[in-house]
């Protein structure tokens, strides 16, 4: 069944999507991996407004996807990211593409987490430098002080941030939070559906890969941010404002227990100095 569903893939499609520019998507009907190859349907009714989705939290689906099959729910949820900007009903991307976009928003998460976390700085900016390509360290490296310009991440940059001051640590942070790829600028649009012509406002949100770093820009200004849980170290998000500790109840619970056993054993001892005292 899923070789018919999909035969219309990579054949000339007569109708275009419709998908109001800026701020429509496309859930999916069908969504197959196959070898390298992530295949999509898209569902005709399940279009969607991408910044609506925000309360629905795709960014931290994709930020939590461990594998492909975890990707395969998340895409058939919220439709491909960016594939032939939806003017097509079915298509292919590569699979790789699926999990660089998860392991990069991932690593800018962590990062952003990181900032007031700072015991997990070193590993979270080493993460997504890893990512970058070699034309983003010519400034690191000049900063840092460090190497051939036209290098990119290797051992040298991860050796030096090891041995950075706080100030220089500092440095780097501001710069990596200046570049977070946010590319949606506000702007007009004209529908012109009908007979006569509207002025709207657009978001700039014009694909799913952008609305998703827009949600995760989102989550800071709403005071929503990332962070890592205290017993289990894992990247999680609050469901709530207020500030929460763990990602489980069960990571508070093994908390509590340890603190509890460690406390009972000092006051076992205690109690036996007193003991011996006499």
């Amino acid at each position: 069944m899923l070789r018919v569903a999909y035969a219309c893939i990579g054949m000339k499609v007569q109708k275009h999507v419709n998908a109001q520019p800026g701020c429509s998507w496309y859930r999916c009907k069908l969504v197959v991996f196959e070898q390298d190859l992530v295949k999509w349907e898209l569902s005709r009714t399940g279009r969607y407004e991408l910044l609506k989705a925000y309360a629905q939290k795709p960014h931290r689906q994709l930020v939590e996807a461990r594998d492909d099959n975890a990707l395969r729910a998340f895409v058939k949820a919220w439709g491909p990211l960016n594939s032939l900007e939806l003017k097509a009903w079915a298509g292919s991307d590569l699979i790789s593409n699926y999990r660089r976009e998860r392991d990069t928003l991932q690593a800018w998460v962590r990062l952003l987490a990181a900032i007031e976390s700072p015991e997990y700085l070193y590993d979270s900016i080493c993460n997504l430098l890893r990512l970058f390509d070699k034309g983003e360290f010519i400034w690191l490296r000049s900063r840092l002080g460090i190497g051939s310009l036209d290098s990119g991440f290797d051992d040298d940059v991860e050796k030096r941030l090891a041995s950075a001051t706080q100030s220089e640590i500092a440095d780097v942070c501001d710069y990596l939070a200046g570049i977070f790829p946010l590319h949606a600028f506000p702007h007009f649009v004209i529908d012109r559906t009908g007979k006569d012509s509207i002025l709207g406002a657009s978001s700039g949100v014009t694909s799913l890969t952008t609305a998703l770093y827009w949600m995760v820009w989102q989550d800071i200004f709403m005071e929503s941010p990332w962070q890592f849980c205290e017993e289990c170290h894992k990247l999680f998000q609050p469901d709530f404002h207020h500030e929460r500790k763990f990602c489980l109840p069960e990571c508070a619970h093994r908390k509590a227990a340890r603190e509890s056993a460690r406390r009972k054993r000092e006051g076992e001892r205690k109690a036996n100095g007193t003991r011996k005292a006499r």
